[in-house]
């Protein structure tokens, strides 16, 4: 029996040991470089989550999945660095008696990215901090952010741009312009950017009144100014040709509209080198070879017979039919079931085979009606539970505000059969006027500590006709009833997405977010410095109550757009905020009124 015990033992520690080394080469095949781990943040970080894994075995499966290691290392460095002095700004220089370096640039009047959409922050390694001012090591490159305009494209607007140098601890402590160029002088970029996990391409969607197209953009450090963008050459584009830019009209495919695009944001698929967008026609489309290949679009119609589409007779069918006439929303990918999900302005959620594609009555496209206004925002998907939140401004039963939570279908199929849990988010107020966008988890649920799935949602809805938070417990995936915190307007206006980070550093998991218009004034709980527009953040180490103070607001005219966290660090200007506002104000860095690209304090918001 002894024996039999002791070789169990050593069975277990020989198959422990084997997943171990399992997931570590899979983490180390996520590097781009195999050497240092970037970090990208971009809309997606905030759609595409993952809970602690319950089992070894999926631990591993997600390991291969670049955003599961990026939200890893980040949640971990988090802890790491509140704990010990491990973590070092090795290219940053630290000076503690320096006035803060948050920015706010001026990027043309009426530039802003968006409301509901997100600038794209690169950071060349989880480890440090990267300046343009000293320069990296021979290698390396500069952190930096990326900020679309929603303009059109002149010889004095930029249509997108980056930043550097964006550290107060950095040589000047102001920011620098890293490359501006104008990808188009008939379009504008207005959803959200992504990166390539190098930070070499970015890809965004322009679009005209009777075209979208997608833009692969490599850029050229240095390229361009706020008031003198390059037109960068067009592709084809390889490694060694930047700038560079390939461009691809969308397909009208299985449809006589011509595509354009308002509401969608691009999606990467990391394992795949793939990009899935939706248009304003109901159809969605899939690009391959968009960072690692040649870029194109999967165009299978009814009459196509090539090696990508099936017979005539067959299901594979791109651009895929989702809702016929709907402005489709941004999506997320499901590797594990090769689906996408998405939302639409008719207040639909869908799910495509990300193989199939799919057109009506064929089964591989399936569509639920949740909302009688349609939805604001993509579903926030927890990747590890298999567990999907949208969040209608109205519900179809009651027109209330509510959130949905479904299972992901094992096929596009099951949606069909799904049985979802409803909260309402709205005390009884029929019809909320505002937007409603995408909630935050708190760090109790990443963490696990409380269990898997198990934590809080915090998102910003309606309460007895104005603005609150509300507070929604997840106990084991399974959303509870909800509970109202702050009132933070004395009027129904819209809010952000509810952005969260837990920053060890200052001991603190706040959550950040912002209201348009009507914020609250002069009041000892909700300290807002204007009506006009408030970002504003509080701490959730303890559950939000109806009393719960903010913990730091500032003026922001109209609003924010969606909020990117930078780092938790000790070191000077080293943890930040980006965001813009949505409307023209003084920017106080560059001078001049106009379309800020806003750094931000985590802390002070200052």
């Amino acid at each position: 029996m002894k024996s039999n015990h002791s070789w169990r033992t050593r069975l277990v520690k020989i198959f422990t040991c084997a997943a171990m080394a399992i997931a570590l080469m899979a983490a180390r095949e996520a590097k781009a470089d195999g050497e240092h781990e970037h970090l990208i943040t971009d809309w997606s970080s905030r759609h595409m989550v993952y809970s602690p894994p319950r089992t070894l075995k999926r631990q591993i499966e997600l390991s291969r999945d670049p955003r599961y290691m990026d939200q890893l290392r980040r949640r971990e460095w988090e802890r790491r660095r509140g704990n010990n002095e491990e973590w070092r700004w090795r290219h940053a220089h630290e000076d503690p008696d320096r006035i803060r370096g948050d920015w706010s640039e001026d990027m043309g009047a009426g530039a802003t990215v968006g409301a509901g959409n997100f600038p794209a922050k690169f950071s060349f390694e989880t480890t440090s901090a990267n300046c343009v001012t000293p320069a990296p090591p021979v290698g390396e490159q500069p952190d930096f952010v990326v900020y679309n305009t929603s303009l059109p494209g002149s010889t004095s607007q930029a249509t997108i741009v980056a930043f550097t140098n964006l550290y107060s601890s950095c040589t000047g402590g102001t920011p620098q312009t890293y490359w501006a160029y104008n990808t188009g002088t008939t379009g504008a970029v207005v959803t959200s950017p992504v990166l390539s996990f190098d930070g070499s391409q970015v890809a965004f969607i322009q679009s005209t009144p009777t075209a979208a197209t997608l833009v692969i953009l490599r850029w050229k450090a240095g390229d361009g100014a706020l008031t003198s963008p390059v037109v960068p050459p067009a592709g084809p584009c390889t490694a060694l040709t930047a700038p560079c830019q390939t461009t691809i009209t969308f397909s009208s495919g299985n449809s006589d509209a011509n595509p354009t695009d308002t509401l969608s944001s691009p999606v990467y698929d990391f394992p795949n080198d793939t990009l899935y967008v939706g248009d304003a026609s109901g159809f969605l489309h899939k690009f391959t070879g968009v960072f690692l290949g040649t870029p194109a679009e999967v165009v299978c119609t009814s009459t196509t017979i090539t090696a990508g589409c099936m017979a005539p007779a067959g299901t594979n069918f791109w651009p895929a039919i989702v809702d016929p006439f709907a402005q489709l929303g941004s999506a997320v990918v499901i590797d594990s079931t090769n689906e996408v999900l998405l939302t639409d302005n008719q207040g639909v959620l869908a799910v495509v085979d990300m193989t199939i594609g799919g057109i009506d009555d064929l089964g591989t496209t399936t569509t639920i009606k949740l909302a009688s206004i349609g939805f604001d925002d993509g579903p926030l998907v927890d990747l590890t539970t298999g567990t999907a939140y949208v969040f209608a401004r109205a519900d179809v039963a009651s027109n209330e505000a509510a959130v949905f939570q479904f299972q992901i279908p094992a096929i596009a199929d099951d949606l069909d059969n799904a049985t979802g849990i409803e909260v309402n988010v709205s005390d009884g107020v029929a019809n909320p006027a505002s937007a409603f966008y995408i909630g935050t988890f708190d760090d109790l649920y990443y963490s696990g500590t409380a269990g898997a799935g198990t934590g809080n949602l915090y998102v910003c809805s309606t309460s007895g006709g104005v603005n609150a938070l509300w507070l929604i417990p997840i106990t084991s995936a399974v959303m509870g009833a909800p509970s109202v915190g702050p009132v933070l307007t004395t009027a129904n206006t819209a809010c952000s997405p509810v952005t969260e980070f837990n920053n060890t550093n200052t001991g603190n998991d706040r959550i950040y977010l912002s209201v348009a218009d009507s914020a609250i004034t002069g009041d000892a709980q909700i300290q807002c410095p204007s009506a006009a527009g408030c970002i504003m953040s509080f701490d959730v180490d303890s559950p939000l109550a109806p009393t719960t103070p903010t913990s730091a607001t500032a003026f922001v005219t109209g609003g924010t757009s969606g909020i990117v966290i930078d780092n938790a660090s000790s070191a000077g200007g080293a943890s930040q905020v980006y965001f813009t506002p949505l409307a023209d104000q003084p920017c106080t860095t560059s001078g001049g009124t106009g379309g800020c690209a806003i750094q931000a304090s985590q802390s002070g918001l200052d």
